[in-house]
């Protein structure tokens, strides 16, 4: 039998000998989900657009927040501006987070970069925020907010100049776009959160799909048997309470977990016993 794992490259078979015995193979050093329980022997900890919960979401600063906290991996993410630019923002208009208004992909990099957020911080792009995660041993979670299928290999040519592929889990909620991704290039790990939660695994085996991402109501213990049983890795998000991420790491066993406040993953490890890495 094969147990498949998502490595820093995408899946990696591992053969099972006897039981329970695990044939030797060289792996580069994992990084965050890449990593899995196997590695870390709990649920890999995501910080929800950076540090959401403490600063501004989507900003600099709320990432390296996320970091300092110790963080495995940090999600954020991106929409294109009108001259083709990715850029840090969840929806596609600016006015709840900025201090600005209309649509991303209406203005020019230019007009983009006038805004400021609720706090005066100034909205990275995509290419900056890689430049600062290259040299710090986190992985990252890349949100598409794009709905254009086209925008992935753009994407991916970017990721891919920092040299940040490998450490890079390529997610969206939008069907087309994550077969994109796949039909772009198979070896990426790609992940799906649709709008309609339940039908998350679904997507996944049509499109060959590497995670599935379940709002955390969702993922109740049939859901996350049947992914598992699917093959495919379960994130849970947004998970913000204590208690909550206990149960999700240590009974369901769910592959990732994400919050908007990386302080309670200490609070949850120190109810539960499980020790960061």
């Amino acid at each position: 039998m094969q147990l498949l794992e998502i490595f820093e490259g995408k899946r990696q078979s591992v053969t099972l000998r006897g039981a329970g015995q695990l044939r030797p193979v060289q792996l580069r050093r994992p990084t965050g989900l890449h990593a899995g329980n196997a590695q870390t022997q709990r649920a890999v900890h995501f910080r929800h657009r950076g540090a959401r919960g403490l600063l501004d979401e989507n900003t600099m600063e709320s990432l390296l927040k996320a970091i300092e906290l110790g963080v495995d991996d940090v999600e954020f993410d991106i929409q294109r501006t009108k001259d083709g630019v990715f850029v840090l923002m969840h929806d596609p208009t600016v006015e709840r987070t900025t201090n600005g208004q209309g649509a991303v992909s209406g203005m020019t990099l230019a007009e983009f970069k006038q805004l400021k957020s609720k706090s005066g911080y100034s909205i990275p792009t995509l290419e900056e925020v890689l430049q600062v995660l290259k040299p710090l041993p986190v992985g990252i979670i890349l949100d598409i907010k794009v709905t254009d299928p086209k925008c992935v290999p753009a994407v991916y040519a970017l990721v891919d100049k920092y040299g940040l592929v490998s450490r890079t889990v390529f997610e969206t909620s939008y069907p087309k776009v994550a077969k994109a991704i796949e039909e772009f290039n198979p070896e990426l790990v790609s992940a799906i959160y649709p709008a309609w939660p339940p039908s998350a695994i679904y997507y996944a085996k049509k499109y060959k799909l590497d995670c599935v991402s379940l709002y955390y109501p969702f993922a109740n213990p049939l859901e996350v048997k049947r992914a598992r049983k699917a093959g495919f890795k379960v994130v849970v998000w947004t998970v913000d309470k204590p208690g909550k991420i206990s149960y999700f790491a240590n009974k369901l066993k769910v592959d990732g977990i994400m919050t908007d406040d990386p302080n309670l993953f200490k609070a949850a490890d120190a109810d539960c016993g499980c020790g960061k890495r």
